[in-house]
């Protein structure tokens, strides 16, 4: 058996060392080297024998000796000491009754002993022993003996071996009769184990999790590493689920200098609730295959829609729709790129809801090209982009073919410390050869080419401004963008990739307000924003940062997606977004989007910051949607992370929809931390993608320096709440 306190160790590229090793002599022979003794009485016994009697200190350049009485004899190099004994070395300090030691071999026996020993930064642990043998430099072992990590007076958590082995030149430690307490309640027995000194890859059990769940019940699981090689490495985990069976999980990492990658497997032969095998694999692997050209692979599959909502604990996979399947080789050129892929996907659908022709389209293949120049004379840049793509997919009511477009543009950017203006010509053309297009069957092949124009333009203006006596520099950064696209009809041509985009700042000053290629807006508009920061000048913090923006359109829009009408206003929503670091202790990121006809609030979201120190934060975010996509959408999410008393950390999260009035996901938990154990305690509810809830709980017990005992929820801590820290990263009580 083996422990450690890392659950996935970092792998590190494979290396060999130099025939040239530059070190410190560590040979070198003690009896070399100055030895000084103090002592309250000095005798010479003999011409190379001396004893000290009283106080006796001694000191080389490698060790530290005290004792009541001490004898050292240089032709054996052997030191013998009783009463009150000290042997200090670096960041050893041991203390006994008896020592008998030749000093140069680091070979001999301490009896009746305490130790204290700090092989890795901020972390100390000691115990006691019946005796301690020397087995050489860095090689201890112990008879009889206790460790921990707790102050001497005060071992809440301690481990108990009948022998212990801690070998700091292979950094690994053993030990035998193995049972740890913690508050004097025995907790764990093992006959043997064997563990990592500096927190290094070792093989061997890491620590076993348990947790329970409606959906799963009582759950254990008992993780093997093995560590291959530096650059190679693999875990096996039988998972054991009361409610559901044993379902066995492996995962293989893999890193070199040219390529990395991961395989896994979770494996249930047979769910005693669903009735079935279930499993899931994944591949990843990455691979430099010569300076400018790269692979990447990723696959993904698992046996049925409800995989992740049964079986996992995260609301990141149970809301997955869409596993990807792809094959991708991309070229650097320099000035331009390409990139060649094979691309699926494998969706999860509700199989009591199912919906036809919802999987997306198959890329079989996908060439991407990617140009850019911007040493062209008279400071002219040329950006050109291009595609060509086959679509497939199984339903034969959805249109099916090749889709090739292109792009070249020419840009002259004209910038100033004041300002900057870019006119930009541009000619976009696409080609659509089909197999079939059920919507127009006539329409086959079809071509569409737009040239564009547009010219992009902004001022930067800039005062000193004081507030409350505090000198700031005031910004005022209008901004104009002018497009012009003309309209063709594009109601025949089929929609692979395309759809509406949120309205957005970003996207106010795009050349197109729909994703995709399929569709492509015709225009004659002219996009207005304005924006002003508040800016400390000796620090360049910005306190606040004011954006309102606004899209005016000199004729009606006509290019729209299929069930969809195009707008008839002449201007889009305003959009206005506020965001800075107010005081010290605030920050503010809100937006809203106003219909400028009835005024009507479209979209709005309101979030705050609240950080009074590390490990005293809070977060709350207001979002509320009223538009043909989610209509009524108002949730409010709140997190934090916050000291209620010494040692004691309140943590959760509530992120409720006031719409449908559902806690969509929730989390409560604590930690205490009391310097050389803690305890963790979380209780989260989610909503998984086909609308089911998951209930969860987590309770570990962190034994510092040793391992910890039940399931880690310190992954779902830090994706639910921003900012989160160990309690053991924040204080040291």
């Amino acid at each position: 058996m083996a422990w450690s306190d890392e659950a996935r160790p970092a792998l590190k590229l494979s290396t060999s060392l130099s025939s040239e090793v530059i070190a410190k002599d560590e040979k070198a022979s003690t009896r070399d080297l100055p030895m000084v003794i103090d002592a309250d009485q000095l005798q010479s016994k003999g011409k190379n024998i001396i004893e000290a009697t009283g106080n006796v200190r001694v000191r080389d350049m490698r060790n530290r000796f005290e004792a009541d009485w001490l004898r050292y004899d240089k032709d054996t190099d052997e030191l013998t000491a009783k009463g009150h004994v000290l042997v200090a070395r670096e960041e050893d300090i041991l203390r006994g009754e008896a020592l008998r030691l030749r000093v140069d071999d680091r070979v001999g026996v301490l009896n009746s002993l305490t130790y204290e020993i700090q092989r890795i930064k901020g972390r100390k642990g000691g115990g006691q022993a019946e005796s301690l043998r020397f087995q050489g430099r860095d090689r201890y072992a112990l008879k009889e003996a206790t460790y921990s990590t707790c102050p001497a007076d005060k071992q809440d958590w301690v481990l108990k071996a009948k022998d212990m082995v801690l070998d700091y030149q292979d950094k690994v430690g053993s030990a035998r009769q193995v049972r740890v307490e913690y508050l004097g309640t025995p907790i764990l027995y093992t006959p043997w184990v064997d563990f990592s000194l500096d927190n290094s890859r070792k093989s061997g059990f890491l620590s076993p999790s348990y947790g329970a769940s409606d959906k799963r019940g009582l759950e254990l699981s008992v993780p093997w590493y093995w560590n291959i090689a530096p650059d190679k490495d693999a875990t096996f985990t039988p998972r054991i689920m009361s409610r559901r069976g044993i379902e066995l999980t492996g995962e293989y990492r893999y890193l070199a200098p040219e390529y990395k990658g991961q395989m896994a497997l979770a494996l249930l032969p047979h769910d005693s609730v669903h009735g079935d095998l279930r499993y899931h694999a994944a591949v990843t692997h990455e691979q430099q295959i010569t300076p400018r050209l790269s692979t990447r692979i990723a696959l993904e599959d698992v046996s049925d829609s409800t995989y992740f909502a049964d079986l996992s604990n995260q609301i990141s996979k149970t809301s997955l729709v869409n596993l990807p399947r792809d094959f991708a080789l991309n070229y650097s050129g320099g000035w331009w790129n390409a990139l060649g892929r094979l691309q699926g996907y494998l969706t999860l659908q509700d199989p009591n809801q199912f919906v036809a022709g919802l999987e997306p389209y198959q890329r079989l293949p996908q060439v991407l090209l990617n140009a850019n120049r911007g040493d062209l004379p008279y400071g002219l840049k040329f950006d050109m982009t291009g595609e060509f793509v086959r679509f497939e997919h199984g339903d034969t009511t959805k249109a099916e073919g090749n889709r090739l477009n292109l792009y070249p543009s020419l840009s002259l950017p004209m910038e100033a410390n004041y300002g900057y203006l870019t006119p930009k010509l541009g000619w976009h053309y696409t080609q659509y050869d089909l197999d079939r297009n059920p919507d127009a069957p006539q329409m086959l092949s079809k071509t569409r080419s737009l040239p564009l124009f547009s010219v992009d333009g902004g001022l930067i203006m800039e005062r000193e401004w004081h507030w409350r006596g505090k000198p700031y520099t005031l910004t005022l950064e209008p901004r104009l963008y002018y497009l012009a696209v003309p309209y063709e009809d594009q109601a025949d041509l089929p929609v692979f990739d395309s759809g509406s985009s949120d309205l957005s700042l970003t996207r106010l000053f795009s050349e197109n307000q729909f994703v995709g290629i399929d569709r492509f807006n015709d225009a004659n508009q002219l996009t207005l924003a304005v924006t002003s920061r508040f800016i400390e000048p000796n620090t360049g913090l910005e306190r606040l940062r004011v954006t309102l923006g606004q899209r005016y359109y000199f004729e009606d829009q006509k290019v729209a997606l299929p069930g969809f009408v195009a707008s008839g206003s002449n201007v889009t929503d305003l959009l206005a977004q506020v965001s800075g670091q107010i005081t010290d202790r605030w920050w503010l990121a809100s937006g809203l989007q106003l219909n400028p006809d009835d005024g009507a609030l479209v979209r709005a979201n309101l979030g705050a910051t609240y950080q009074a120190g590390p490990g005293r934060r809070v977060n709350a975010d207001l979002r509320y949607i009223n538009n043909d996509y989610a209509p009524g959408l108002n949730q409010l999410d709140i997190s934090w992370q916050w000291p209620i008393k010494p040692r004691w950390h309140s943590l959760g999260r509530i992120n409720y929809s006031f719409r449908d009035s559902t806690l969509v996901e929730g989390l409560l938990g604590f930690e205490y931390n009391a310097g050389c154990w803690m305890w963790r305690g979380v209780a989260q509810r989610l909503v998984t993608a086909t609308g089911e809830t998951s209930n969860a709980f987590y309770l570990q017990l962190e034994l510092d320096g040793l391992t910890g005992f039940g399931p880690n929820p310190l992954d779902i801590l830090k994706r639910n709440i921003s900012g989160y820290l160990k309690s053991d990263e924040i204080e040291q009580p």
